[in-house]
């Protein structure tokens, strides 16, 4: 008997950047669902369990930071990796504190993306 597929919500404004990532996914054999803004990734966490959601973290209307509010609000528990073209240290600490798993910082390699992803998957969720 084999194990289900992992089911990854990639959440990104940047259409390219999340089309590309998506890709990678598909190709490893993921199951992927993309949607270009926090709002729209509240929403269909709200209708449907994923695995893991990838977060970009600066995002126009809500950023990752406030969609990881939210889901602390909702109590919707879900792995989440942040991705983001920066690295300030104070940024990435308020995202563990609201439940991020692990971040990963643009750009990067197609390999590297795939250990973070199932490196992010293989921890438990945030209580």
């Amino acid at each position: 008997m084999t194990a289900p597929v992992p089911k990854i919500l990639v959440t990104d404004d940047d259409d390219d950047a999340r089309r590309l990532l998506a890709t990678i996914l598909r190709g490893a054999g993921f199951e992927v669902r993309e949607v270009p803004s926090g709002e729209a990734a509240l929403k269909v966490l709200g209708e449907e369990p994923f695995d893991l959601l990838v977060l970009d973290r600066s995002m126009p209307g809500l950023s990752g930071l406030d969609v990881l509010r939210e889901l602390k609000e909702r109590r919707i528990k879900v792995k989440t990796l942040m991705i983001s073209g920066y690295g300030e240290e104070e940024l990435w600490a308020e995202a563990f504190a609201l439940g991020a798993l692990d971040y990963l910082l643009k750009p990067y390699s197609p390999n590297h993306v795939l250990s973070e992803i199932k490196k992010t998957l293989a921890k438990e969720v945030p209580r």
